[in-house]
């Protein structure tokens, strides 16, 4: 396996669907009117302290409106309008005249398609204090998105904290700020800021999406970052064991780590068993771990799932050769497998009873199986965490689901990552 061609590698963003943010605010969802009240910049003696104080201020007011005709005409000089904001921003006299303007700047700025213009109207509008209470948070979302756009990403962290501060959900603001990080190329604050926010979301009792964590699987993986795209791995099957997310999972889990032959065949085992073996080379490595010489049965086994597959053809030259040895060997070790456990029990090293309990795992005996690993653990066996990773195997196989979970428990070491992930699948198993 030598490259992901699953979802996995195609993901950008978590959660990143974008809002249409110059059509929302042009569709009024935060825009106000761009025209005065008809008298506000008269003063009334006779008004009370507080009505005068929200009005617009006269000198406002009479700079503020030519520029108005210009922005809401059809065919107006748009590029004269935008030079003369700073002359009509420089008599603003309270909190009226700038929401107001603010509002104004944003009209230009959503007509003429200039983002600038548009980060000042909305950041007018919050400094204003008068926008609508319920539109805060979008408005900090907003200026969140064009800050990383512009790869400020600072800024675009401030903003989204104040937008989820706010309660605003949508385009999920929150777990946007872990791609400020990744813009940074700050992957490990990344990281573990997504981490805290998916463990807090399942402790509040509240559904992760499966995004956050493929987004955070990508940029582990991506960055060389073994032990996090391990963790990611088993994070993403625990929280929805669906088959394009094994696939991505144990994808990453088997070209992340240094497994050898063996360990990438208990790994590709746990692949067959979950639908997330797919492609040739999977096959074929599966294939050349078990070794027709060796375990002749679940090699045919593994050659006749990929020819219905459609990865191996009756004329393959690989498929022919692989299957003309474990032709051969298929029925001998069926038959000698028995007559051996004698032996395997007798054997002070322990090698007979692993081979044997190989056997039987290879051709589904797996109570037997189970049996002889225990055997072989008992004696000693120079690779004891493999034989606890066969001996899990075996017993969740055979059903034996709390046996299976004990075994994989104790295994450390390189298989450590492999044992996990079956743990994840017994998992899921409980779960249905």
């Amino acid at each position: 396996m030598n490259r992901i061609s699953t979802p996995l590698h195609a993901i950008r963003r978590t959660g990143l669907a974008r809002l249409g943010l110059a059509a929302a605010l042009a569709s009024g969802m935060i825009l106000g009117s761009t025209a005065l009240p008809a008298a506000a910049h008269a003063k009334d003696a006779k008004k009370g302290a507080k009505e005068e104080k929200e009005a617009n201020t006269k000198a406002f007011a009479e700079a503020y409106q030519p520029l108005a005709d210009i922005v809401n005409a059809a065919d107006g000089d748009y590029a004269a309008a935008k030079a003369r904001i700073p002359t009509v921003v420089a008599v603003i006299g309270n909190d009226t005249d700038k929401y107001a303007m603010a509002n104004l700047i944003l009209a230009l700025g959503n007509k003429t398609n200039d983002v600038a213009l548009q980060s000042q109207g909305v950041r007018m509008i919050l400094d204003s204090g008068k926008a609508a209470p319920d539109q805060v948070g979008q408005m900090h979302y907003y200026l969140a998105r064009w800050a990383y756009d512009a790869k400020d990403y600072a800024e675009a962290r401030t903003q989204f904290q104040a937008s989820a501060d706010a309660g605003f959900t949508e385009g999920e603001p929150a777990a946007l700020i872990a791609d400020t990080y990744f813009g940074e190329n700050r992957n490990a604050e990344g990281l573990q800021y997504l981490s805290n926010l998916i463990e807090n979301r399942r402790a509040a009792g509240q559904p992760v999406p499966s995004q956050w964590i493929l987004r955070g699987l990508k940029v582990a993986y991506d960055a060389n970052m073994t032990e996090q795209a391990n963790g990611y791995a088993v994070a993403l099957v625990a929280n929805d064991p669906s088959p394009a997310n094994w696939i991505n999972a144990l994808q990453v889990v088997y070209l992340a780590n240094q497994l050898d032959a063996q360990g990438q065949l208990d790994l590709l085992r746990l692949m067959r068993e979950t639908g997330a073996l797919k492609q040739r080379r999977e096959y074929v490595d599966y294939i050349e771990a078990a070794d027709p010489r060796r375990m002749a049965n679940e090699v045919l086994t593994v050659l006749e799932a990929g020819k219905q597959a459609g990865i191996f053809t009756e004329g393959d030259s690989f498929y022919k050769d692989m299957k003309a040895q474990a032709d051969q060997r298929a029925a001998a070790d069926r038959a000698e497998a028995q007559a051996l456990v004698a032996e395997a029990r007798g054997d002070a090293s322990g090698t007979t009873a692993q081979g044997v309990a190989d056997v039987f795992l290879s051709f589904g005996s797996y109570q037997q199986a189970a049996e002889m690993y225990q055997v072989a653990l008992e004696k000693g066996v120079r690779d004891h965490d493999m034989i606890l990773t066969r001996l899990g195997i075996a017993q969740t196989r055979a059903g034996n689901y709390s046996d299976a979970r004990a075994a994989f428990e104790q295994v450390a070491g390189p298989r450590a990552p492999i044992a996990r992930m079956w743990l994840a699948h017994l998992g899921a198993k409980a779960a249905t």
